[in-house]
């Protein structure tokens, strides 16, 4: 039988929100359970209705706003775990500060893609620059937050939440989830957990590999754990709470197997390596301590591909890459990781150009903190602050977008934000979800003019 995927709880440097209820909810339950003999998925949980949440005592409750239907678009979050340097991947080649500051490590101005502005891109981002000529790709610049530190955890916990203050263990698509009063096939992750990004206090997204669902036992049992997975009144609540996860696991597996099952034949990528990632190499670790299989990336696009293509009603899927954190010998790493990078968005974003679903779908590119601007003794660079984020997808208006922090006045040795993050989750929730920014962000962030 398959190894069974896990909902991880909240991290324990995150408190849980004000008014969170005391009971055990349905998320708890599957963690301490392990999902009830559940074999390839654990499906996100389901609640009645979402509770009102507090951003830091302050912000609009979610669930007090009636949810507009979505805008017909499809959303991709992909995680850079570890810390991408972003000064080598969109470079700032006319900037005699860059060559100055990284040394050796600054890359050749004759290999660099040219973009605009004096910017490129990494040799290896051959599709990203394609994509950019076509207008389809969107560079920010200079993203982060205030007060930034230099935890792998703590910021991404930051990133996937949405939020800086620590009291907020909800990622900010799961407080969409919530708000939606989602299904559980709504928000699916590719890998054996589930980020926080898709966690609310009550509706959490599916967890699923990158083979078939296959749920254990013959057909005598399986018809039980089908009776079992039936709404009784009456029940008491742990029982009922329960039994809405099995249905919940039993709509996942109806839904999205008979897709999942020719993916390892169907690979709409045509990539060497898509496919074949083994379910365990999609545990990529976070922070920097894990370095990815070939083709994890590759086969978590063309998994999701091929259910865009299928026209299954997830509207948000979530998969990451990881192996950033280069302390030491970076050139190498970073250069084969977009190389993975690239190859697998762009033939991605080129697979779906044909199909209805596929124009409409989004792909959002961000890590938890950039590099140092100048180089260390190791030929790497150490943790930073503000980064870069891309945007792919045939809705986007390709370009550059946010003001360039400069090489110069730094924090630290750092790079100072000069978009905030939250911009560019304002801009996905109004121009990708289709819903008002504000109840799920606390407050009121500019979009940003790139869809």
């Amino acid at each position: 039988m398959a190894n069974l995927v896990r909902v991880e709880p909240p991290s324990p440097s995150s408190p849980e929100p004000p008014g969170r209820p005391g009971r055990l909810d349905r998320r708890r339950f599957l963690a301490l359970a392990g999902g009830l003999g559940a074999a390839g998925v654990l499906a996100g949980a389901l609640g009645p209705a979402a509770e009102h949440w507090l951003l830091g005592g302050s912000g609009a409750s979610a669930a007090s706003r009636a949810v507009p239907r979505g805008s017909g678009r499809t959303l991709v979050l992909l995680t850079l775990y570890g810390g991408n340097d972003g000064l080598n991947t969109v470079v700032p080649v006319a900037d005699p500060a860059y060559a100055a500051a990284r040394g050796t490590l600054a890359l050749d101005p004759s290999t660099v893609l040219p973009l605009a502005d004096g910017f490129g891109l990494h040799p290896e981002l051959t599709g990203f620059k394609k994509l950019y000529d076509e207008g389809h790709l969107a560079v920010v610049n200079g993203v982060g937050f205030a007060d930034p530190n230099y935890s792998h955890f703590e910021s991404m916990d930051i990133w996937q939440s949405g939020a800086t203050s620590a009291s907020v263990s909800t990622g900010w698509l799961g407080r969409w989830l919530d708000a939606t009063r989602a299904d559980p096939l709504k928000a699916v992750s590719l890998g054996p957990t589930l980020p926080v990004v898709l966690t609310g206090e009550r509706v959490q997204g599916a967890a699923i590999g990158s083979g078939p669902l296959t749920l254990p036992g013959d057909a005598t049992e399986r018809a039980l754990y089908a009776h079992q997975g039936r709404s009784v009144p009456g029940r008491p609540a742990l029982l009922a709470e329960s039994a809405a996860s099995d249905a919940d696991l039993l709509e996942v597996a109806r839904t999205l197997g008979p897709v999942l099952a020719r993916t390892a034949t169907a690979d709409p990528l045509h990539l060497a390596g898509a496919g074949s990632a083994a379910a365990s190499s999609l545990a990529i670790a976070d922070g920097g301590g894990g370095q990815a299989a070939a083709g994890v990336l590759a086969t978590q696009l063309s998994v999701v591909a091929n259910l865009i293509l299928a026209d299954t009603p997830t509207e948000v899927y979530s998969v990451e890459l990881g192996g950033f954190d280069t302390h030491a010998d970076q050139e190498p790493t970073q250069t084969r990781l977009l190389g993975e990078l690239d190859a697998a968005v762009s033939a991605f974003v080129d697979a779906l150009a044909d199909a209805p679903r596929g124009r409409q779908t989004v792909v959002v590119v961000y890590t938890e903190f950039g590099r140092r601007v100048s180089a260390n003794a190791s030929a790497g660079t150490d943790h930073g602050w503000a980064n870069v984020v891309f945007v792919a997808g045939h809705p986007v208006k390709g370009g550059l977008y946010g003001e360039p922090p400069s090489l110069t006045a730094l924090s630290e040795g750092n790079l100072v934000f000069t978009t905030d993050f939250r911009r560019v989750y304002a801009t996905v929730l109004d121009q990708v979800l289709g819903v008002d920014p504000r109840s799920f962000l606390g407050g009121s962030f500019p979009t940003l003019a790139l869809l």
